[in-house]
């Protein structure tokens, strides 16, 4: 792997580390939901420091440089990264869903108690 890339690696894994804390310190973000981009970070700082590990992969794999496994690593990685969230957001929906259902029900029995039934007038 070429000092450029490691450098980039490194650098970037400063920065992304350094973006996390910010953002959980402003409270913006939650720390489990950080817990990806730390696990994230640490892969990157270790495949900086050890370029070995990815020599290694990539020769055992059949990849033609190292560079183009790091490439579809980390795409692999933000294409999982998407999956999850989506399903996290699918299941935040349905959530909303019956809990907008709920409160309609609950609205509705409450109206129905307030006002005078069919059968009084």
């Amino acid at each position: 792997m070429s000092i450029a890339l490691r450098i980039i690696l490194l650098i970037s894994a400063v920065i992304v580390a350094a973006f996390m804390l910010r953002n959980v310190k402003r409270s913006k973000m939650r720390i489990e939901d950080t817990l990806f981009w730390v696990i994230l970070t640490a892969i990157v700082l270790i495949i900086g420091i050890f370029p070995q590990i990815v020599g290694f992969f990539s020769t055992t794999l059949g990849f033609a440089s190292e560079q183009n496994f790091v490439f579809l690593f980390f795409i692999f990685v933000a294409l999982m990264n998407g999956y999850f969230t989506s399903r996290a957001n699918s299941d935040l929906e349905t959530k909303v869903k019956e809990l907008t259902q709920q409160i309609a029900l609950d609205r509705l029995d409450h109206y129905e108690r307030k006002s005078p039934s069919e059968s009084e007038k």
